[in-house]
């Protein structure tokens, strides 16, 4: 008599001991998901979760800080542009671009959990943020030596007649505050590489 081969579906593993592997797990995780109003859920397409993890309080970290970044520069920052150069323009740049990337990575996983673990288990995140990290300590680097050498004399000029120069104290936070986004992006970038290797 021939024996008879029986395969069980691979989401089929767990589901029925309550172990949340499988279709139990991914059960548990469409439970888990949206905003809990009573005893019901709302808007379950939304993964607030990832918000609260390691990597959303990351990206979150990279949102405010570019965001603040960026708000400085444009507020203090555009009436110097002409003294501070292309220190000014580059650290500009440089925030808008990794500002909107973030923003729709940050869209995207909160919206989409699967799309957040298929870019994790690309080399994507790991290039994005090391880049971004070497991009911001440069642009921060370049925007504080122009600070201190162009604005600082004449913030000393103000201060000593008793006037007001606001954008010395607003870049000077500006540079300083772009240098710890860049360690932020560094710390994702070390985070995003142990998680691809460990799918590798």
């Amino acid at each position: 008599m021939p024996h008879a081969v029986i395969r069980m579906p691979a989401g089929a593993v767990g589901a029925g001991t309550g172990a949340g592997v499988g279709r139990g797990g991914h059960l548990n995780e469409q439970q888990n998901r949206g905003i809990r109003i009573g005893c019901c859920r709302v808007c379950t397409c939304v993964n607030l979760h990832f918000l609260l993890s390691k990597n959303g309080i990351l990206k979150c970290f990279e949102l405010i800080l570019g965001w603040f970044c960026q708000t400085m520069l444009i507020q203090f920052g555009l009436d110097t542009a002409k003294e501070i150069g292309e220190a000014f323009l580059g650290f500009l740049t440089c925030c808008s671009a990794f500002l909107i990337t973030t923003s729709t990575l940050l869209l995207c996983y909160t919206i989409s959990a699967r799309t957040f673990h298929l870019v994790r288990q690309s080399i994507f995140e790991v290039v994005y943020n090391g880049l971004a990290c070497a991009m911001y300590l440069s642009a921060a680097s370049y925007l504080g030596f122009a600070v201190n050498v162009f604005l600082y004399p004449k913030f000393l000029i103000f201060k000593n007649t008793g006037g007001i120069h606001s954008a010395y104290p607003a870049m000077t936070a500006v540079y300083y505050m772009g240098g710890i986004v860049g360690l932020v992006y560094g710390v994702d970038a070390f985070v995003a590489f142990r998680h691809l290797k460990g799918y590798s």
